[in-house]
């Protein structure tokens, strides 16, 4: 709900009442994230949603509150290029790391209209997924070796971060929850 109302917010502040024909970009299918897929295309928006778990796509697909999965980059930005262009509403979740992905959004040519965030980057041990490593070795690291988990993660949020900074001066409407 309290997603649903952001997006709401931002349409309304910044296009016209309705995120129809408008290319969200977001990470983080988790707990409160879960949601932000379901709000975007509510209020109209193609929503890519880059989540680093599988089963958190699996999920949100088996509740209807994503539309699509994909592990292919090109086949994700085709998806919502789409429906950006038929103005449909329309979520993808891509499988991968906010921060090899956004990175590599921020430095193409098919940009995000708003780019908010939703993983745990406030949790640098349990939360967020460092860059580099699969799912499973991040989360053997993650047991076996904290310091350096730690370590790992702080240095993709710092990617990650960078890449949101890079779209918001391409002129997107760069925002998060207050989730640090």
């Amino acid at each position: 709900e309290h997603q649903i109302e952001t997006f709401a917010a931002c349409a309304a502040k910044y296009f016209g009442g309705t995120l129809a024909g408008r290319f969200l970009l977001t990470a983080g299918l988790g707990g409160m994230g879960g949601a932000q897929p379901l709000a975007a295309t509510m209020n109209g928006a193609a929503c890519l949603v880059v989540e680093v778990d599988r089963d958190r796509i699996e999920k949100r697909l088996h509740t209807h509150y994503l539309d699509r999965m994909t592990e292919d980059f090109d086949e994700a930005l085709s998806l919502i290029r789409e429906a950006k262009t038929k103005k449909q509403p329309l979520s993808v979740g891509l499988l991968g790391n906010a921060a090899d992905i956004i990175p590599k959004i921020a430095s193409g040519k098919f940009l995000p209209d708003i780019v908010t965030d939703q993983t745990s980057a406030h949790d640098t041990l349990n939360g967020y997924v460092p860059a580099g490593l699969s799912y499973k070795k991040a989360l053997n690291l993650r047991k076996k070796n904290p310091k350096k988990y730690v370590r790992l993660a702080q240095a993709s949020i710092a990617e990650h971060v960078q890449a949101m900074l890079k779209l918001l001066k391409k002129g997107a409407i760069v925002f998060d929850y207050g989730n640090n």
